[in-house]
């Protein structure tokens, strides 16, 4: 008989996630997919083990544009984000289309967007269920925040020319260049984040200090979104700089991922700020624009959202005095791992 996600967690005692984790050759966390255990946690109140994205044991899928990673065996998707490719990282000439793969039992229970369920779900009726659980951050840590940049800046892990803990844009980038007159006010963030839990409380931290938020970064827009700081999506597209309007269609050439979220969060156009790569920036023009542009959103249904997650539980609390983050479920997650043995603990040689 299949058994359900609850059974196997309570047979673990933790829930078993793939993510796109960081490896032992890695000194960082890519932000947005390290919050993907956190979230897990703070929602179902439960430990979080890592496990691979292929395997044969069942598995839950949350945070990050990973749904095409995924074969064999039973898996649950919350909040997913999946890409129209099955290998997205080839050349282009290369790509072959994702579909579910043969051997596969996928329960989509929440997905990012319409996109990521249509193609999850492939001819089966999705839920209808929207919304990346990173929108549900607030929830859980929203203490008041002291304000130090008039406008942060989040870059795309492609916009970087390392993997510094500071931010540095390819050198041809030029709409990242900060004149002398404008060093305190606009201020660039990066989504690279030191190896733990307190690591990714500061970076959330360092956004929520800006004024204004501009991002190419999906989840730094989902940070500023769901904490309502003034924000637009840092279109690299032209050739006229200042805000627009961007079509949400399938064939619009807008980045997939904005498109999944932003349908998610029912709408069908996203007021952006279009300004090219490899030209300046007008920062007084794009500030003025956030402030005229923006409009909160709060179109996910968190509860909804909540009550997908197919394992049940009872949400973290912080303790009297303290904040969510110094959690011990939260405090014993392990964010870095060496990928081999997690595939020989699959398999059952490694013990």
């Amino acid at each position: 008989m299949r058994k359900d996600l609850d059974d196997v967690v309570d047979a673990a005692g933790s829930i078993p996630l793939a993510w796109a984790g960081s490896t032992m050759q890695m000194n960082y966390l890519n932000f947005g997919d390290a919050l993907s255990p956190v979230m897990v946690a703070l929602v179902s109140g439960k430990p979080v083990h890592r496990v691979p994205t292929k395997a044969t044991t069942p598995r839950l899928a949350a945070v990050g544009t990973i749904g095409h990673g995924f074969a064999g065996g039973d898996v649950w998707f919350w909040g997913t984000g999946c890409s129209n490719w099955r290998n997205p990282s080839k050349p282009l000439s290369e790509r072959e289309a994702f579909v579910p793969p043969a051997g596969s039992r996928f329960h989509v229970k929440a997905t990012r967007g319409p996109v990521s369920e249509r193609l999850l779900n492939g001819d089966t009726p999705g839920s209808g269920i929207h919304g990346d659980p990173v929108w549900l951050l607030p929830r859980f840590y929203a203490p008041p925040a002291a304000k130090k940049w008039k406008l942060g800046c989040i870059l795309h892990l492609s916009e970087l020319a390392d993997r510094e803990m500071e931010a540095h844009p390819h050198a041809d980038y030029l709409r990242y260049r900060i004149p002398d007159d404008y060093r305190d006010d606009v201020h660039l963030i990066t989504t690279v984040t030191p190896i733990s839990v307190d690591a990714l409380k500061d970076k959330i931290d360092e956004i929520r200090a800006c004024e204004r938020i501009v991002s190419t970064s999906l989840h730094g827009m989902v940070i500023a979104e769901s904490y309502g700081i003034p924000c637009l999506y840092f279109s690299p597209t032209g050739p006229v700089p200042g805000a627009a309007d961007l079509d949400l269609g399938p064939d619009s050439g807008v980045d997939l991922r904005i498109i999944d979220l932003y349908r998610g969060l029912g709408r069908q156009s996203l007021r952006a700020y279009r300004q090219l790569r490899e030209a300046l920036t007008d920062w007084d023009g794009l500030m003025r624009a956030i402030d005229a542009d923006w409009e909160p959103i709060d179109l996910v249904d968190a509860q909804a959202l909540i009550e997908a997650l197919p394992v049940s539980g009872t949400p973290l609390q912080a303790a009297p005095g303290g904040t969510i983050w110094q959690h011990p479920i939260l405090q014993g997650l392990t964010l870095q791992h060496d990928v081999t043995e997690l595939k020989l603990l699959q398999k059952g040689k490694l013990k």
